[in-house]
């Protein structure tokens, strides 16, 4: 049983941990590298949709990718899903049987778009670490090789996605096959996530020598923050919003880049706690 004192030493402690959270956070300017991650991811988002439809329609069914956007419905504010939704059904609608010029375009863009964007989380975590970042070729190298790894994650979460319904069909589940389809679903794009962090805190930062920080407690910080923020967002859009009244047309867009910029710094506020945990002997 814990002792009063104890209990105080902790609360002490788990302060003590959030003050060096924050100091970190305002230091490292990690707001101000969040907007240049969400900048590139907003013009990654539409040309890697654009070239994975096409590429997929070319051997499979486009309307598989538009089942699985559904997924982000509960997680994105309703103005910038139905943006999203809007632009995957005009691709899915304008798409043809083959590879062509434009698609290999839009894959280069959104690949030139996404290496941006992990270049700029790259120099993010390193600001979050307090580790020197690289530079030249090896910087380049290491954000395309973070870059291909992550897009790697996303396509084998979209083939899975294809594959399970297919296995919960074959099981006896009976009337709870529905119920279970969604809640694989979930658990997929929850597991897509913290491989996702893992893979940008264990080989984004430049940690040139050993020992290496752990990773699990910004992995549970990160997701933790973005539910929370995804969910608050989202009400507070669904109450307050004045996002159309102020920029009108553009409101939806303003809003996916909010939830671009949030999500950024929640990645990187993670990376901020592995960093502050190991000099207070957490």
């Amino acid at each position: 049983m814990e002792t009063a004192g104890t209990m105080t030493s902790r609360t002490t402690s788990a302060l003590h941990v959030m003050r060096d959270l924050w100091l970190r956070s305002s230091e490292a300017q990690l707001g101000l590298i969040s907007a240049g991650v969400a900048f590139f991811g907003f013009l990654a988002i539409f040309p890697a949709v654009a070239s994975v439809i096409a590429i997929w329609g070319a051997a499979a069914d486009p309307e598989l990718i538009r089942g699985q956007i559904m997924v982000l419905k509960d997680f994105l504010p309703g103005d910038a899903f139905g943006l999203l939704d809007g632009q995957v059904e005009a691709l899915i609608t304008a798409n043809g049987d083959s590879v062509g010029l434009a698609t290999i375009l839009s894959t280069i863009f959104a690949l030139w778009s996404a290496r941006a964007g992990v270049d700029a989380l790259i120099q993010g975590l390193d600001a979050a670490y307090g580790t020197s970042p690289r530079h030249g070729l090896l910087h380049a190298v290491q954000a395309m090789l973070l870059t291909i790894a992550l897009t790697g994650v996303a396509l084998v979460s979209i083939l899975a996605a294809v594959i399970v319904p297919f296995l919960l069909a074959v099981l006896p589940l009976g009337p709870d096959s529905t119920r279970w389809l969604e809640v694989t679903n979930e658990l997929l794009g929850l597991s897509v996530v913290v491989l996702g962090l893992a893979l940008a805190y264990r080989f984004g930062p430049n940690h040139s020598a050993p020992p290496r920080p752990r990773i699990i407690p910004g992995i549970l910080l990160s997701a933790l923050i973005w539910m929370v923020a995804s969910r608050g967002f989202m009400l507070y859009l669904a109450n307050f919003n004045s996002y159309n009244k102020i920029y009108g047309s553009i409101g939806a867009v303003v809003v996916l880049m909010m939830w671009f910029w949030f999500s950024s710094y929640a990645v990187l506020l993670g990376a901020a706690l592995n960093a502050v945990l190991p000099r207070r002997g957490q």
